[in-house]
């Protein structure tokens, strides 16, 4: 059985739903963060929200101090239990002071495929726009159970600053999807996720196929640059989380050891009393190492592995981004292609038309197929209405592929900003860790010096002291 204080939620309390029932009625805005029902009926119970913040304590308190006119925060989460499927969901809580919104705070809970149908509906929206990346469905623990206190805390914190990242953009954040996922009630949320993909969605999607298949005639430099770096960029982070891990691993292994050596000396000194207090000395200095080690192994994974897998998964984000942007050129480029071709056709026939001669066989003056003149000038007058139409069409698509470089290169300009920002913070909070780690294990061994020199070891050899300096094998 799980310790209670590990376990991720509590478990469905046979009490909670006539609780949830005398409250019906209450004006309590807050009370989906202790109870709330799913849409199939099930009750759960929920830990408070001081055992899954999703932010440190002076982040916590700096949401109510920040000045931004949309603020969301990712915490609470809660285990369903349906007779179906057993699934989490966190609560969203929203302060904004948009003039679009009818209140100023919403308190709703979503699961992650809530989230997904969000990033959905924002690709679809603003298929030229870098869109944040979410976290992987079993991908980021895998080793871990995904109903466990860590692995859900993990996600918590991704779609935390998902979320949040959506919230900053000045684009995405004003998109009617995402304010249906903040503010909807469970019941109008579910017709929102129910309905079908819009026209834009499958235009998106179709384009992204082609993409695949259809070179480009003119690749522009600019973005193919982005695109060689995230991929180099990508395998150094790859690179990093893969020797981390090998790291970690040997970590594992060392900190067994000194669990092994500690006991050791303990044991060693209570049959050698003149050796005693080095002894006792050596196994406190090991303990302190002990602790300071197993410090750097609870940490490994929010401080190393979480950042490096959304960041790996930002990149796949980017080269998302990159494709559908190339989408909308390879779609101006094949109108271009479609209106030179008639225009080639066009020529073709008009130069025909000077050196041909009139044609048709006729039986009793009625002719049995159109002679050449005129299939020619049907082909003529079709053309003439094709091609004006393919022009326009060619600069509606021409300035599609320019919004789409301006948008995707805002985008762009922003996240190297931030990437610049959150690797500095990643590294150097690498850096002070292993800093402190070091102080930690240096100042064990420096405490316990002093005690170890002054132990008197200059007392005669003697056969009455023998035994005593015997060192066990």
């Amino acid at each position: 059985m799980a310790d209670p204080e590990e376990a991720a939620v509590l478990e469905v309390s046979s009490e909670c739903k006539s609780t949830l029932l005398k409250k019906e009625d209450s004006k309590d805005t807050d009370i989906m963060s202790n109870y709330s029902t799913s849409l199939e009926g099930s009750v759960v119970a929920s830990p408070s929200i001081e055992s899954f913040s999703t932010l440190p304590d002076q982040e916590m308190s700096e949401f109510g101090l920040d000045t931004r006119d949309l603020q969301v925060k990712v915490d609470n989460p809660q285990k369903h239990l349906d007779t179906l499927e057993t699934y989490i969901t966190f609560r969203i809580t929203t302060r904004t002071s948009r003039a679009e919104f009818d209140e100023t705070e919403y308190v709703v809970r979503r699961r992650y495929n809530d989230f997904i149908w969000l990033r959905q509906k924002l690709v679809e929206a603003f298929p030229t726009h870098l869109i944040p990346p979410l976290p992987g469905k079993h991908t980021l623990i895998a080793q871990l159970d995904r109903y466990s206190k860590e692995f859900i805390v993990a996600r918590m914190a991704l779609l935390h600053r998902f979320l949040n990242r959506v919230a900053n953009h000045p684009v995405l954040s004003c998109n009617q999807s995402m304010k249906v996922f903040l503010t909807a009630k469970p019941s109008e949320f579910l017709i929102h996720r129910k309905s079908r993909q819009g026209f834009l969605g499958r235009m998106s999607t179709s384009f992204h196929n082609l993409a695949a298949v259809y070179m480009m005639r003119q690749r522009t430099q600019e973005f193919e640059q982005v695109r060689e770096y995230v991929t180099s960029l990508g395998e150094k982070l790859n690179s990093v989380d893969r020797i981390s891990q090998r790291i970690h691993k040997e970590r594992q292994d060392y900190l067994s050891e000194l669990n092994q050596m500690h006991p050791i000396f303990t044991l060693w000194s209570a049959s050698e009393p003149e050796l005693s207090p080095v002894l006792l000395a050596m196994a406190a200095a090991i303990e302190h190492n002990t602790q300071a080690q197993q410090h750097v192994l609870v940490t490994f994974t929010p401080n190393i592995v979480q950042p490096l897998k959304e960041y790996l998964l930002y990149i796949e984000a980017v080269k998302e981004a990159l494709t559908r942007r190339d989408s909308v050129q390879i779609e101006y480029e094949l109108t271009v292609e479609e209106l030179k071709k008639k225009r080639a056709e066009k020529d073709l026939l008009l130069a025909e038309e000077q050196t041909s001669g009139s044609g048709g066989f006729s039986l009793g003056g009625a002719s049995l197929w159109k002679s050449a003149g005129e299939v020619r000038d049907d082909k003529l007058q079709k053309l003439a209405q094709a091609i004006p139409h393919l022009v326009k069409q060619v600069e509606e698509h021409q300035d599609k592929v320019e919004c789409a470089n301006e948008n995707l290169r805002a985008d762009l300009d922003r996240w190297q900003y931030e990437k610049k920002d959150e690797l500095k913070k990643l590294f150097v909070s690498l850096a002070n860790q292993q800093i402190k780690y070091y102080e930690q294990c240096l100042a064990a061994w420096e405490e316990v010096l002093p005690d170890m020199k002054v132990v008197d070891t200059t007392s005669s050899y003697s056969p009455s002291n023998k035994l005593q300096l015997q060192v066990p094998s």
